[in-house]
């Protein structure tokens, strides 16, 4: 489907609430029978997740207190495109070394989609990092509390299924491995 054959008409759009992260837009609309509706969104930056793997196939993987949630999180390394000027690559590099102090010779972009396009505007650039290397002790901000995982390949999906006690996992490791088996780079 593209643009031509949409049936709503954008009306009006404002900023509700904006943030030093993100702004809450509202939308409103008329549907294809002619209602009048609004809809709330999040916009905010695009981002970089990294799927990182060592020379010895394990995934490099972080255990991240999260607020909106309150609980621990399973995630691979993401983060913001927040510095300018600031590729989506450079951003990868940046985000791995910091979070974990693991460093990427190498990064392959696999996808770059939407994360959520029901309520956020951004757009995900998901990396492959083969053979990364650590560098040096992770230097995280002091509103980030990280553990640095390493968990073989092989035991990846056990270890999602079951994740250390009061832990949740983030779906967006699973949506990689199908796509990096694809792509035949795991």
């Amino acid at each position: 489907m593209d643009n031509r054959s949409l049936n709503m008409k954008i009306l009006n759009k404002k900023i509700v609430y904006k943030g030093r992260y993100l702004k809450v837009i509202k939308k409103e609309f008329l549907t294809k029978t002619g209602k009048k509706r609004f809809w709330e969104y999040v916009k905010r930056k695009n981002a970089v997740v990294i799927f990182p793997l060592t020379k010895k196939k394990e995934v490099i993987l972080e255990r991240i207190y999260r607020l909106p949630i309150d609980s621990f999180d399973v995630e691979l390394p993401a983060g913001l495109l927040d510095k300018k000027g600031e590729t989506p690559r450079e951003a990868a590099k940046r985000e791995l070394l910091e979070e974990t102090g693991y460093f990427a010779k190498k990064l392959i972009l696999v996808f770059k989609k939407p994360l959520d396009p029901a309520v956020l505007s951004n757009e995900l650039f998901c990396f492959f990092a083969p053979d990364v290397e650590l560098k040096r002790k992770a230097k995280t901000e002091d509103t980030e509390e990280i553990e640095v995982l390493k968990v073989p390949l092989k035991k990846l999906v056990d270890f999602l299924l079951r994740p250390p006690k009061n832990t949740k996992v983030d779906i967006k490791i699973l949506s990689f491995l199908p796509i990096l088996k694809n792509k035949k780079l795991i």
